[in-house]
């Protein structure tokens, strides 16, 4: 029995439906706590790859555009949570680092973030985790595909 295209319309619906909520728990998340969308990816990235970031990582990663990161960097900045690093040898490339007080921050913010999504997966077995992890990316892969060819 095959699939029709509606049912594979209300598969897009039901997984558009799902996104789109995941993205407002992480706004939600990041209000409660007076940050942007994009603050709260920097200082999660930041984070992750301890002090390992430039901006054009965030960019190319976080499909962030390069004036919202800029924008959000210059705001961390200001208010003493970052700092733009020089990387020898390379005079256009910066690394973004945490202040003492982006530390600080870090663990209040993120931390209890990261342990919400170490718990989601926890409650899933392995071979879940993995084919989850799998058919996500083989879904973003066939998307970007088909919407390169339009």
């Amino acid at each position: 029995m095959s699939v029709g295209m509606d049912s594979y319309s209300d598969y897009a619906s039901q997984l558009n439906q799902c996104d789109k909520e995941i993205d407002d728990l992480y706004h939600t998340y990041a209000l409660r706590h007076n940050l942007s969308d994009a603050a709260l990816w920097i200082l999660y990235a930041i984070y992750d790859l301890n002090d390992s970031v430039t901006q054009a990582d965030l960019c190319s990663c976080w499909f962030f555009s390069r004036q919202t990161i800029n924008s959000a960097l210059k705001g961390l900045e200001q208010q003493g949570i970052i700092e733009l690093v020089a990387i020898p040898g390379n005079r256009k490339s910066k690394n973004i680092v945490f202040t003492e007080r982006g530390k600080d921050m870090a663990e209040q913010i993120i931390v209890p973030l990261k342990q919400a999504e170490n718990n989601v997966f926890a409650a899933l077995s392995d071979e879940e985790n993995k084919q989850f992890v799998e058919l996500t990316q083989k879904r973003c892969s066939l998307l970007r595909k088909f919407l390169e060819t339009e």
